[in-house]
Parts: structure tokens; sequence; C-alpha cells
């Protein structure tokens, strides 16, 4: 009897043992599976936002419809309402994305410069022109938003803080420049306005120009306008760019 009992209990531990290592593996295989999902759901999430900028820089604000973003996307309607709820949010996230992402590149440029306002405006420059955040159809969702008229408002509440401190920083850098370089005659708003305004005008040809956009020769000529206002501080970089370009036309050659 007692040999019995001390098989019994062995075997009831056995199963008990095994009972916790089945639930541990039933517990991992869940972990694993919801770490997949959550996966699969950022990348539809992510692929969503991303057909929703090529379908606004396709069809405008106006023309971009649920099922537009759908097909670009390559998913269901009923995914991109789960996702986003509506066409309205859709648009904000795409507009939101895109500011968010220039704001994340202007401020590591300018983190980057450190405190020298020459190196830190050839760096907003940079960034200006950076694919990454100016590719022809992220442009026109900025353009979209703040071409229409009823869309006007939504662009001033959710990015008009950021194109403050952009132009906030642009001023505060020319006047540093004109202050150390000894240009008394200059004005520091209205030079980073021309500067804003030159590179504005740059986006507009992005637009239009699209990929063939000459991204080195728009770097030059918003380096010459500095130069022109302030020979001392970006002449140099502007024969810099100049050689490197006649470089780079010498190996296509």
């Amino acid at each position: 009897m007692n040999v019995h009992l001390y098989y019994l209990n062995h075997f009831n531990e056995w199963k008990i043992m095994q009972a916790l290592v089945n639930q541990d593996r039933i517990e991992r295989s869940g972990r694993r599976n919801a770490a997949g999902a959550q996966r699969n759901h950022e990348r539809t999430h992510a692929a969503i936002l991303d057909a929703t900028i090529r379908t606004i820089a396709r069809h405008s604000l106006s023309g971009t419809t649920v099922q537009r973003v759908a097909a670009e996307a390559g998913v269901s309607v009923g995914a991109v309402i789960l996702h986003y709820k509506s066409k309205e949010a859709l648009l904000v996230a795409a507009l939101d994305l895109v500011a968010e992402d220039f704001e994340i590149a202007r401020r590591k440029a300018l983190t980057e410069a450190g405190p020298d306002p020459v190196a830190a405006l050839g760096a907003l420059i940079d960034v200006s022109l950076d694919p990454k955040v100016s590719d022809p159809d992220r442009v026109s969702v900025w353009s979209a938003f703040w071409g229409e008229a009823q869309a006007r408002r939504v662009y001033l509440d959710r990015v008009g803080t950021l194109d403050n401190a952009y132009q906030n920083d642009l001023t505060r850098l020319v006047r540093q420049v004109i202050e150390t370089g000894g240009y008394r005659h200059l004005d520091a708003e209205a030079v980073a306005l021309g500067l804003a305004g030159l590179l504005d005008g740059q986006w507009q040809d992005i637009m239009v120009s699209g990929e063939t956009f000459d991204r080195q020769r728009a770097r030059r000529m918003a380096q010459a306008y500095l130069a022109g206002l302030f020979p001392n501080e970006f002449t140099s970089a502007i024969t810099s760019n100049a050689t490197q370009a006649a470089s780079e036309r010498q190996q296509q050659d």
C-alpha cells in the first residue's frame, strides 16, 4: 500500500509539473502571437498612412477617399476605418506625420550644428532640401492643407506653432550673424523672411519637378542668397559646393 502511495504521489507531482510546463508554453506562445499581431497592426497602420500621403499628392484633400487610400495601401476599406475611424482623422494623421518628421529633423540639425549660427543656417537649408522630409508627396501634403481654405484652419491649429518656431529660429540665427559679422545695416527679420520664402519656393518646385528636382542646385541658390548678404561667412560654402558639383559632372561624363 505504501508503495502504491509512493508511486501515486510521484505520478501526481509529474502531472502537476507537466501542467505547469504546458501552461508556460501556452503563455509564451500567446505572448509571441500578441507581439506578432502588434507588429502587423503597426505595419498596416504605417502602410495606410503612407498610402494617404501618396493619395493626397495625386488627388488633393477633397479627392482623397477612404476607398482610394485602401486601394493604394492594398488593404480593405474596413481596415482603414479600423485604424483611423474617419477620412478626416486620416488626413490629419498624414499632416501630423510630415510635420513631426520635419520638426525632428530640424531640431536634430540645430543640435548637431552647435552654437555656430552659420553652421546652423546651413543645416536648416540641408533639412529643408532633405528628400526624407521634402519628397514631392510630403510637400504636397503641406501644400494641400495650406492651399484649401477649409483645411487651412486645421493646418494652423496643428502646425502653426511649429512654423512659428522655425521662423523664429531663422530670425535668431540671422541676427547672430548680423551682430558677430558687423552687418548692422541689415534687418534680421527681413533677411530671415527672404530665406524662408526662397526655401518655400523651392518646395513648390519640388512638387512640379518631382524626382528630377536638382537639390544640389537649390542648396547652392539658398547659400548664394546668404553669401550675397554675408560674404565673409557663406562665400566659402558656395565655392565648396561649386567645386563638388563640377566634380560630380566630370564623373558623370
